[in-house]
């Protein structure tokens, strides 16, 4: 039983590990490096966009994050907690950035928000498999008007 124990905490240690990559390649605007982080069909849902906040990490989750980053130049994390759980990394995150370019239908006033996020990372292998995001998307959209 103890070497499956050891195993165990070694596989929730990678991926936690994974899970850290994965914000640090988003720390330093590195969408393509989040996204090598992740299975090729692994999925992302942005809750707060509801039903149009869902698609493919690869397809949907490199767009938006990417687009993101250009409308925020100085887009900026830190993560404050990393907790895992059977095959699911919770990480809380603070991100902030100031405003350049129009986003997601908000037009650029230039205003900069910073804003609580929760990523909950599935994880398969190696590999992300899934993730939610979470945040507060009425503070966020306050805080740049």
């Amino acid at each position: 039983m103890k070497p499956l124990a050891k195993a165990s905490t070694h596989k929730l240690k990678v991926w936690k590990n994974i899970c850290v990559d994965f914000m640090k390649a988003y720390q330093q605007k590195k969408v393509d490096e989040m996204i090598s982080l992740c299975h090729p069909e692994s999925t992302v849902w942005f809750k707060p966009l509801g039903d149009q906040g869902k698609g493919k990490v690869h397809e949907f989750g490199k767009v938006l994050w990417s687009n993101l980053i250009e409308c925020f130049p100085n887009l900026d994390n830190t993560v404050h907690s990393i907790i895992s759980e059977d095959v699911m990394i919770k990480c809380v995150v603070s991100i902030r950035g100031t405003q350049d370019k129009d986003f997601a239908g908000i037009e650029n006033k230039g205003g900069s928000f910073d804003a609580d996020h929760i990523f909950v990372f599935e994880m398969e292998d190696q590999k992300i498999k899934h993730v939610d995001v979470t945040w507060d998307h009425e503070d966020f959209i306050t805080q740049l008007s």
